[in-house]
Order: C-alpha cells, then structure tokens, then sequence
C-alpha cells in the first residue's frame, strides 16, 4: 500500500515490481494499491477494510488464505526486513515459525 505522492512510496514501486518478479518470491501473490491522483475511492476503500490510516503508508500486509497476519505489518522502506519476510514466507514455513 503507498501514496502517489509520498517519495518513500514512489521509489518502492521499483523494489516492489522486482521482487513480484523474482523467482526466489515465485510462489507469492503480489498486489499493489497506491492512493492518490484519480482515485475513484476503491484505493481508500481497501485502506478502510484493512484498518490502514493513510498516513501509515507505505505498508506492506501478508495475508494468507484470504487472513491477513497483522503482526506482520511491515511500515516504511526498509527493503531488507522485505525480503528477510517474504524470503520466510515463500520457504513455506508454517505460521509459529514465521512469528520466531
């Protein structure tokens, strides 16, 4: 989740577009959502039904079977606790070994 306007937000599109690509990530889903610009409401509306305030943002969620993990909200650009998560993640551990 990001702003249009918010230069932290905009440089993790780059970061966040390559890690959806990489294979390392292949068995994660990736979804963006950056509020700003021409937003017809659905952007702000996703922000409402995940309970993010839209001066929180960037933020990333993990969601799994349709739940998200909340504990594992990560906020701001710190790229390499990302990955060190979604590394964890896409290793197929199971949910207590995640929060270790």
């Amino acid at each position: 989740l990001g702003r249009a306007d918010d230069p932290p937000s905009r440089m993790l599109v780059a970061v966040y577009n390559k890690l959806s690509t990489d294979p390392a990530y292949a068995p994660l889903d990736f979804a963006a959502v950056s509020v700003g610009g021409a937003d017809d409401g659905m952007a702000l509306r996703v922000l409402d039904e995940a309970f993010v305030h839209v001066n929180a943002l960037p933020l990333f969620c993990f969601y799994d079977a349709g739940i998200e993990h909340r504990r594992w909200r990560l906020a701001g650009a710190d790229v390499a606790e990302l990955q060190r998560r979604l590394a964890r993640v896409a290793a197929g551990l199971s949910q207590a070994e995640i929060d270790e």
